[in-house]
């Protein structure tokens, strides 16, 4: 099976999924007012086997000093020579209702002039939030997944990226973010991808569910709210949880992304094509160098010379042309186009053409 048969096949996969998919409320949607904290904190990795720091970055030794004079440790700057240590950022992700003494994973990276982070442990740092409270505090030995080799000689064996790691659970909530949003009747769930007919189709569902019009409305695109005291007597969370836990139509925008650089091409099952017609044809141009020997004049003492002799090769293939119909889709494209041997970079300039010329009816994003 060839590349791009591979890709007609889960073309072919991803459209009869979509057409007949109903999708949970929890799974493309959240309740407002719920969101994750985003966290940073400014620390010290140290343990590193050389690969630290060098002392051209400024902040990693007056970062040592201050520690050490907490500690009631003083040392002039001058006699700090430390590779050993690595000045870092570390960021994580505090997620609604976490109980103070609950752990969560962190990413730790380099800020300095570091060369490796592998081996490294990560000394008590502080994290805060957006509005300059301290939410966290994180410690612990940095996971990699890679090294990074070097010797005397110049050679050099590296695998991933080892300028960043993340510590599993290396954080502790130290204070609990307030929440509000369930103090009251009134809640909201937002759309992870607003969409118009989503969201109306999302407020029919719940009202479907409980029989009663007016228990959900969508607002706008992204937001549809509830009245949870029209004809609920539970708790909100016996409420949210049967809300999340229905299943609606999910509408998605027709869209055919492509990604140049790896050749990938990914579109959804509602992409229509209207009738045109696809020539595919190439012109390969290959310049080639075919050095000439010249031998010297008679009784001349120099030596024979090679020269440069370049010759053009063009070679141009037989255009073929494929006519698709007024209903065709996405995946019969790329089986009418595999036909032709095309490969995935010639779709992607098939696509942008057919886009040009009126006949696709898809929003086309090029990473």
């Amino acid at each position: 099976m060839s590349k791009f048969t591979k890709i007609a096949s889960a073309v072919v996969l991803l459209t009869a999924v979509m057409a007949s998919a109903q999708i949970r409320i929890k799974d493309v949607a959240s309740v407002s007012g719920l969101e994750d904290v985003q966290l940073f904190g400014y620390g010290l990795v140290v343990g590193l086997a050389g690969t630290g720091d060098r002392n051209q970055t400024v902040f990693t030794e007056q970062t040592i000093v201050n520690m050490l004079k907490n500690m009631g440790i003083e040392l002039p700057e001058r006699h700090i020579r430390v590779r050993n240590v690595a000045a870092v950022m570390v960021t994580g992700h505090l997620a609604p209702f976490k109980r103070r003494g609950t752990r969560f994973d962190i990413t730790v990276s380099s800020m300095g002039d570091a060369t490796s982070l592998e081996g490294g442990t990560l000394i008590m740092t502080p994290i805060q939030g957006p509005d300059g409270h301290v939410y966290a505090s994180a410690q612990g030995p940095l996971a990699t997944g890679g090294y990074d080799l070097r010797d005397r000689g110049f050679s050099h064996i590296k695998r991933n990226h080892v300028l960043v790691g993340r510590i599993p659970g290396g954080a502790i909530v130290q204070r609990e973010y307030q929440f509000n949003v369930l103090n009251n009747s009134d809640l909201s769930f937002s759309l992870h991808s607003p969409d118009f007919t989503s969201a109306v189709s999302m407020a029919q569902a719940i009202n479907a569910q409980y029989g009663v019009d007016g228990i959900a409305r969508a607002t706008d695109a992204a937001t549809v709210e509830l009245n949870m005291a029209l004809s609920y007597d539970g708790s909100p969370m016996e409420f949210i949880s049967r809300v999340e836990n229905m299943t609606f139509q999910v509408a998605s925008q027709a869209r055919v992304v492509i990604n140049e650089r790896t050749g990938t091409i990914v579109a959804g099952g509602t992409v229509r094509i209207s009738q045109v017609a696809v020539t595919h044809g190439g012109v390969k141009v290959e310049v080639v160098n075919l050095p000439e020997v010249i031998q010297p004049f008679p009784f001349n003492f120099a030596g024979p010379e090679v020269v440069p002799n370049p010759a053009m090769i063009v070679e141009e293939k037989d255009a073929e042309m494929v006519v698709l119909d007024e209903t065709t889709t996405v995946s019969d494209l790329a089986q009418a186009l595999n036909s032709l041997g095309v490969t995935p970079r010639d779709i992607i300039a098939i696509l942008q053409a057919i886009k040009e010329a009126g006949a696709l009816h898809a929003h086309l994003v090029i990473l």
